[in-house]
């Protein structure tokens, strides 16, 4: 994007369950038939974690940290530091890191099991209400509490590294955040603009490429407000769409890069081309 040079690197992928119990709100029939239509499996949501590393001058920025050594989503997830390494980037050179939300599968990779950081001289960017909310110590007891104790795991020991951002606050150069609430109160999406080039990074704003676009309004079982999400959804892929600006899907299939586009009641996410 103009002068701003990025990688998409993967942390793998994540198997969220039987489609039935991950999205809700719809017939399991009809949720089978857009799979099938779709040429996706429809016994297991699988989803992909595109993680994206650029530079600001001196600044190497870092896109949310996949699931680290949580095994919550399977085998196939926790890749990151090796593919990093295979791009060429060492962990080392990271500056900072963005989180749109303290979830296992965004903040599980800022920490080893050890507790010691994988990113030794990064700061981390996140939502301070989000940040108090998954590391209260009171919901270990609760419905949250496996996704509280990797957020303490992977925030509390870097406590004095955190920079809490507020939306529509443009806290590195070009890169802006903005409030997409729903999926956790104070959940952000972050936007990067080069010149007159501008990438929208959808967060978990969508968790599928068919099944979120298709019938945005349809409910994501980890969403802490469904009813909030849904409505968000709609309104910021209205706007994308109808500006045609250019996003990174983060659970989208890989690389995740592409634009949304009307269709329906819903959207449709149409890859951009890989150019060799």
């Amino acid at each position: 994007m103009g002068d701003v040079k990025g990688y998409i690197v993967s942390d793998g992928t994540l198997a969220l369950g039987a489609p039935e119990k991950v999205f809700l709100g719809e017939t399991t029939q009809k949720v089978e038939q857009a799979l099938t239509r779709n040429f996706l499996p429809t016994e297991q949501i699988i989803v992909e974690q595109n993680i994206l590393f650029f530079s600001l001058g001196n600044t190497n920025v870092l896109v949310e940290t996949g699931v680290g050594s949580f095994r919550g989503f399977g085998e196939g997830a926790g890749q990151l530091v090796d593919n990093l390494r295979a791009a060429g980037i060492d962990p080392a050179r990271i500056d900072a890191i963005l989180c749109s939300h303290p979830h296992p599968d965004h903040v599980g990779g800022l920490c080893d099991t050890a507790g010691q950081p994988t990113f030794p001289h990064a700061s981390i960017y996140l939502a301070e209400h989000d940040f108090a909310y998954w590391t209260d110590e009171a919901l270990l007891d609760s419905w949250a509490a496996v996704a509280v104790r990797v957020a303490r795991a992977n925030l509390l020991p870097l406590r004095e590294r955190l920079v809490f951002i507020r939306a529509g606050e443009e806290f590195l150069p070009g890169v802006t955040a903005h409030s997409t609430p729903g999926h956790t109160a104070e959940h952000i999406c972050f936007e990067i603009s080069a010149g007159t080039d501008s990438l929208f990074l959808l967060g978990d704003l969508a968790h599928h490429a068919v099944l979120s676009l298709e019938n945005p309004l349809l409910h994501f079982a980890a969403d802490l407000d469904p009813s909030t999400a849904a409505k968000t959804r709609t309104r910021v892929f209205s706007t994308l769409a109808a500006e045609r600006t250019r996003v990174l899907g983060y659970h989208f299939p890989w690389p995740g890069l592409g634009h949304l586009a009307k269709q329906g009641d819903g959207f449709r996410f149409v890859p951009e081309p890989i150019r060799w």
